[in-house]
């Protein structure tokens, strides 16, 4: 973004806030507005419309923090500052905000997002202004399994097909305090389009940097047309059909990246456990203090749990703190934002990441029972009523204290209609079609893009919907046995098309489906007639990436994840091996086509299995009973269905790059390794498991060759880029906090304006 740009935002901000926009976000000042981390124009100006607390420095502030950077030429260039930064969060349990320290990118809750196109090189200097390590936290040669320096960083492209050597998203190369180094992504010119993100992700403090919030969106955005992909390689990109039929404008998008930042507030200094509130032994923050993560012993980790009604339990730190997922920084937000509306029946993109560690989110979305809000609800509410609504509803939600009430007061308030969402694409890939699901599930690690439309004006509730703990990441043997019901967020609709009750179509499809069907046929009637017909079923599979994981597999590679406790002490392993950087564990071939089976015990929980570089097929998933889930249509079978977690049930044949592995199960998953060879990771994308041991060494080799290659990122070669603090930087103490002083301050909007525009970015 131009200096100029800046200035003209700054005065848009100032003059909403002189103007009408002010008054009326007044009326519902009791909710937080939705932050929209989209790289669009249109996220910009409802960004700078909405009213923000704090004078002007708090606004500023937002506005620096919501600014992403959009590319559209063949190379682009940005700088990520990794400090430490002071903000404030909301804390549902107090109606309060706490001020919090975490590790940040740009001193902002959330990374900008990045957009970019195939094709392009994109160069990120990632710099690091963390404090210095200590040799208690960072000795020379740290054990594997245990965490550790927590302020050496790196940069992975979560999902991108791009190289895994050298400069690339080379996880090898680790980024110590005082240092930067230079990353350039080629990007392949038949990248599929689709949502992914970065984070850090050197191995021993990946978990604590991620659950401080660094964690951004890179969107990959495609214009290759279905009448065109005969000379595009085979490939068309959905995003040429999302629009509407009045002057073929987008679908507008919002970008959702939740987040978990466990944090806790402490005695002092030396103390290791956060305070707790004796009764409930939720965390609490007194006032005064500040939120930190210090550990993965006492934050980061499953513990013995004090909480009443909870004896002989061991469950997540992360159940027991009492904190709440977040969206783009801002605990339930009212969206699209405390001065707006979705007008009822218009079609909106939301393309959500699960950019945190330590929950599973079931996203659900409900109608508010206005009634219950004091409001005849009618298909023809007009503004006042919406204002009114999210003004009660805000308020009883801020008198609950604690999960129960919360939870209590949101079976009250959300228990209305079901709004469909509509799949499109699953970890950024296009589905072959379009699926409808009443919960979306989300793992850490995950991505859904999905076509969302309310039926009527209104008020909705985006839930985290409650679910039998076997089906979340926070499953253990002796742990808690239901994961409760949260909020992630209001959603304000107004007047517009209310959406028909269709008749039954015979099928089984909702009104949703056929509505948002029809919507999009009579949006693209330009399409060839074959792409057209399948459209008229949802099927988008001229959009999906081809099929490349047809064919008889090479090799089958079976991987089971567990924690061994027999020592007393849990050591996560895979196949019952700890980490080991200088070890390859699997050595593929390019080109080769492979099976993978993975899976875990009963004992050892749920696991998340992701790869880099290549996405894998979802084939076949077998049960405890080593049946498969599926019949032979595809469909999930009764027995599976009876379980009452259908999670699964649409993932036949869908290509992805990260999946849980609930207990005892097993999934059959296929790979082709493709365009580069060097060496990469799987991993459990629970962080903190992957932080103690839950990681593999893979290595891709040329057909022309049976041995690992010295590929640039192979542990143990002269080669590897390690970087560490300058010694002319390291010498002079008084310079690097001078510098530090310069450059990493988070206070000033305008000093990073400038920081952006020198990095010749723009919107």
């Amino acid at each position: 973004m131009r200096l100029s740009s800046v200035v003209a935002v700054w005065l848009v901000v100032l003059i909403g806030l002189t103007f009408g926009r002010e008054v009326h976000a007044q009326a519902v000042s009791a909710a937080q507005a939705f932050a929209d981390l989209s790289a669009t124009a249109e996220a910009s100006a409802d960004n700078t419309a909405e009213n923000s607390t704090g004078g002007l420095a708090s606004i500023l502030a937002r506005q620096r923090c919501l600014t992403g950077y959009t590319f559209d030429g063949s190379q682009a260039s940005l700088g990520l500052n990794v400090n430490m930064t002071s903000y404030k969060l909301f804390n549902p349990d107090t109606n309060a905000f706490d001020t919090v320290s975490m590790r940040s990118y740009n001193g902002c809750p959330a990374g900008p997002t990045i957009s970019v196109k195939p094709g392009m090189r994109l160069n990120v200097t990632l710099n690091n202004r963390l404090p210095p390590e200590s040799s208690t936290t960072c000795p020379p040669n740290p054990d594997p399994s245990v965490p550790h320096c927590f302020n050496t960083i790196n940069l992975h492209t979560h999902g991108m097909h791009v190289s895994p050597s050298g400069n690339s998203d080379n996880v090898m190369v680790s980024v110590a305090p005082n240092a930067s180094f230079a990353y350039r992504y080629d990007i392949p010119a038949n990248h599929p389009a689709g949502t992914f993100w970065y984070h850090s992700h050197n191995h021993g403090s990946t978990a604590i940097d991620v659950s401080s919030g660094m964690a951004g969106v890179l969107i990959v955005r495609g214009t290759r047309t279905a009448a065109a992909r005969a000379s595009n390689g085979g490939i068309a990109d959905i995003d040429t059909i999302l629009h509407r039929k009045e002057r073929s404008q987008p679908f507008r998008e919002h970008v959702m990246l939740f987040q978990q930042i466990e944090y806790g507030c402490f005695e002092n200094a030396a103390a290791s456990a956060p305070l707790a509130d004796p009764v409930t032994q939720a965390w609490v923050c007194p006032q005064g203090s500040v939120g930190e993560i210090r550990n993965y012993t006492n934050q980061l980790n499953f513990v013995a749990d004090p909480r009443p009604g909870h004896a002989g339990e061991v469950n997540s730190t992360w159940a027991i703190s009492g904190r709440y997922t977040q969206i783009n920084g801002v605990v339930q937000p009212v969206f699209p934002g405390v001065a707006s509306y979705v007008p009822a029946g218009e079609i909106r993109r939301l393309r959500m990441i699960h950019g945190g560690n330590r929950d599973t989110i079931n996203v659900k979305i409900v109608r508010a029972n206005l009634a219950a809000l004091g409001i005849n609800d009618s298909s023809a509410l007009s503004a006042a009523d919406v204002d009114s609504a999210t003004r009660t509803a805000a308020a009883r939600l801020a008198a609950s204290h604690g999960h129960a009430q919360q939870t209590t007061t949101l079976d009250a308030l959300c228990s209305g209609e079901t709004v469909k969402q509509l799949e499109i694409a699953v970890d950024g890939l296009t589905r072959s079609s379009i699926v409808e699901k009443d919960v979306n599930t989300l793992d850490p690690g995950y991505r859904s893009d999905v076509l969302v439309a309310f039926p009527r004006p209104g008020l909705y509730c985006i839930l985290d919907e409650a679910a039998n703990a076997a089906a979340t990441i926070n499953f253990r043997r002796n742990s808690a046995t239901v994961k409760d019901r949260r909020l992630l967020s209001f959603a304000r609709v107004g007047p517009g098309n209310n959406i028909p009750d269709y008749s039954d179509d015979g099928l089984g499809h909702s009104k949703y489906w056929q509505y948002v069907r029809n919507q999009l046929v009579d949006a693209n009637q330009n399409l060839p007639r074959d792409v057209l017909a399948d459209l008229n079923r949802l099927d988008t599979h001229v959009f999906a990436p081809p099929r490349v994981t047809d064919g008889v597999p090479a090799k089958t590679v079976s991987d089971t994840f567990d924690v061994d406790a027999s020592s007393g002490v849990p050591h996560f392993v895979i196949n019952n091996r700890l980490y080991d950087m200088s070890r390859i564990d699997y050595t593929g071939t390019l080109g080769n086509l492979d099976e993978w089976r993975v899976s875990t015990t009963v004992a050892g929980g749920g696991h998340v299995f992701h790869i880099h570089v290549n996405p894998f097929r979802v084939t076949d998933v077998l049960n405890a009973s080593g049946q498969s889930i599926y019949d032979s249509t595809g469909a999930c079978t009764q027995a599976e269905i009876a379980t009452g977690d259908t999670q699964y049930c649409t993932q036949r044949d869908v290509l992805r790059d990260t999946i849980f592995i609930k207990p005892g199960y097993t999934l059959v998953l296929r790979t082709r390794y493709e365009d580069f060879i060097g060496q990469f990771v799987m991993h459990c994308h629970i962080l903190d498991h992957e932080d103690q041991g839950m990681m593999q060494n893979i290595a891709i080799v040329s057909g022309k060759s049976t041995s690992t290659p010295n590929a640039p990122n192979t542990p143990g070669a002269s080669n590897v880029p390690k970087v560490t603090t300058p010694a002319w930087l390291a010498n002079n103490p008084l310079l690097g906090g001078l510098l530090a002083k310069l450059f990493g301050s988070t206070s000033s909007a305008l000093d990073a304006a400038l920081a952006a525009s020198m990095c010749g970015t723009k919107r």
